[in-house]
């Protein structure tokens, strides 16, 4: 199998290590339960994709491996956008989202004959987030369009302190910056003011250090962060009631910044692919992605 296709090398443990303290409650994970049944897998299987998905499921493929030590799970990210095209071209048998999948994408499926497979994992909030140092108890969606297309600049546009407004967001590509364009920016296009980077680790990291900053994120990469970021509550209108990231809100959808995460094949899976969706489906996978900061889907 082709392992090219823009991606550079590709990595056993994907294109960033794991956060150490998934690939810890994998190993625990392991040594405190007793292998499942069934027979050992055997094989290799590619994944890319959605750099929110990228940590956790790389968790997910040690513990399977250590499970089935004749299976190897090459995880990387790459982001959404980049593993449904390798996906779609044959290049990876797994590829991570963590947005649906655009009409382009299933209408290119239909075109070459290719009967796509998605299977959701679990549920996601992108959260706004701002530096500690900064007071604001809620935000509606038209106030951070008017942030993040620069037409908003100060703080106290919003009722916070005096102080210029500096945002972060994803790099085309990402399913989390496709997903805040489509709810948050509509037709508008980001402002010269705006930085983006590669993965939402990046932007906790620079929210977490610089006042004044504000970015969105996953549940996953905020969970970590402490009380060096707050996360913002959200409102559809602003006389509505703001609604925070909680599992409850972002599993009924009452969070407007809710998605699903996913994972996607070009056929129905089988052999060492479909063994390690359903175990990222499971028991053992599942406990991973909630430990990581994710939400249940509802039918689990």
């Amino acid at each position: 199998m082709q392992t090219g296709f823009g991606f550079g090398s590709l990595a056993r443990l994907g294109l960033y290590a794991a956060p150490i303290g998934l690939l810890l409650l994998a190993t625990a994970h392991y040594f405190g339960e007793r292998l499942e049944a069934g027979a050992s897998q055997a094989g290799s299987v590619q994944v890319a994709g959605s750099e929110t998905m990228r940590p956790v499921v790389t968790a997910c493929a040690e513990d399977f491996m250590t499970r089935n030590p004749q299976a190897d799970i090459i995880v990387r990210g790459g982001g959404s956008g980049d593993g449904i095209a390798a996906l779609l071209h044959g290049i990876v048998d797994i590829g991570m989202a963590s947005r649906e999948l655009s009409a382009r994408e299933r209408d290119f499926a239909a075109s070459q004959g290719i009967a796509l497979t998605v299977t959701g994992l679990a549920l996601d909030g992108v959260t706004i987030i701002v530096n500690q140092a900064t007071a604001i108890p809620a935000l509606d969606l038209g106030q951070l369009r008017g942030i993040f297309t620069g037409k908003v600049r100060n703080w106290r546009e919003l009722g916070g302190g005096d102080g210029e407004i500096f945002p972060f967001a994803r790099v085309q590509g990402s399913g989390t910056a496709a997903m805040f364009g489509e709810h948050v920016l509509g037709d508008e296009p980001y402002g010269a003011s705006v930085r983006r980077l590669p993965t939402n680790e990046a932007i906790v990291a620079e929210v977490a250090a610089l006042p004044g900053t504000i970015g969105y994120a996953d549940l996953g990469a905020t969970k970590g962060a402490g009380d060096r970021v707050t996360m913002v509550p959200l409102r559809i209108a602003p006389e509505q009631a703001p609604v925070a990231p909680t599992p409850d809100a972002v599993r009924s959808g009452d969070y407007p910044l809710a998605r699903t995460l996913n994972l996607g094949t070009a056929r129905a899976p089988s052999g060492v692919a479909r063994a390690f969706i359903e175990f990222c489906s499971g028991v053992n996978g599942q406990a991973l992605l909630r430990r990581a900061g994710y939400v249940k889907l509802a039918a689990r």
